[in-house]
């Protein structure tokens, strides 16, 4: 028997500082719902989770992106709409002058109108923008990216916007020089007119196409990031019923450290028995 040295209580309070720290960790979890309360718990469960939380994040502003891109195209679909209705108009104007039945007077009435509708068409196509970016506009600068994907692969994470391959809205659809001054003038704006129309036309569809992919790429995106969360979850969040469980177990293990560590500091008492 010992005095200096309690070799049993030393043991029972390593257990009861275990138990203890045990405790905590769960007190941790249960009350932050984050099963990786610190990196010690779980170093590689840690860097997956962390990855895919970025990958999540991602994910809502490749969704957001996506849809600032339907309303880019809205915003170009809702102009070209406008011109098409002009160039209506425009083709009803020609076709008006084109006709032995108007004289010189009228057609200059009939092109004054026409002039100013061509005009008009010319500041549209100008003026259109999205953010300050020209959307319908021709040339060089009419090509944006639109970055959907959540990584770095042009051909997988983003769709190009281009107009000018399908619309040429250069020397105004080829209708600048164009007048309804004379009766052959206007036989031969018809065929501009309808260059221009036909343009249109096509650029509306290859906008509606566009959209109809981005609301895929939307709905895929969705699709995605609830996968990608539920497997974070599994990953990172607090299975509370285990947890509870741990700590009311770590609990009757402390307090049975406890009852031991008293036990431990009284048996050197019996010692004075022997003294006496």
């Amino acid at each position: 028997m010992r005095v200096s040295t309690n070799i049993n209580s030393m043991t029972a309070q390593r257990y009861v500082r275990a138990h203890s720290e045990e405790q905590a960790l769960e007190d941790s979890k249960l009350s932050s719902g984050d099963r990786i309360v610190r990196s010690a718990v779980d170093p590689s469960g840690l860097a997956i989770s962390e990855t895919m939380k970025s990958k999540i994040r991602s994910n809502y502003q490749a969704e957001r992106n996506s849809n600032d891109s339907i309303s880019l195209m809205q915003v170009a679909e809702g102009s070209l709409s406008t011109m098409q209705q002009m160039g209506s108009r425009l083709r009803e104007l020609a076709m008006q002058a084109a006709n032995d039945t108007v004289g010189e007077a009228e057609r200059r009435v009939v092109d004054a109108e026409f002039q100013q509708l061509k005009n008009e068409v010319k500041r549209i196509t100008v003026s259109t923008s999205f953010n300050g970016n020209h959307i319908i506009k021709g040339g060089a600068s009419s090509t944006y990216d639109l970055q959907v994907g959540v990584d770095g692969v042009a051909e997988l994470d983003r769709i190009q916007y281009d107009m000018s391959k399908v619309m040429d809205s250069q020397n105004n659809f080829g209708i600048a020089n164009v007048d309804l001054r004379t009766k052959e003038g206007a036989q031969r704006s018809l065929s501009a007119i309808d260059n221009m129309m036909s343009q249109i036309g096509a650029s509306r569809a290859q906008l509606g196409s566009m959209g109809n992919r981005i609301n895929s790429v939307v709905q895929n995106l969705m699709v995605s990031r609830e996968n990608m969360s539920a497997s974070n979850s599994k990953i990172r969040d607090t299975d509370i019923a285990k947890e509870a469980a741990i700590k009311l177990q770590a609990q009757i293990a402390q307090s049975a450290s406890l009852s031991m560590l008293k036990i431990s500091n009284d048996a050197p008492g019996a010692i004075l028995k022997l003294v006496s």
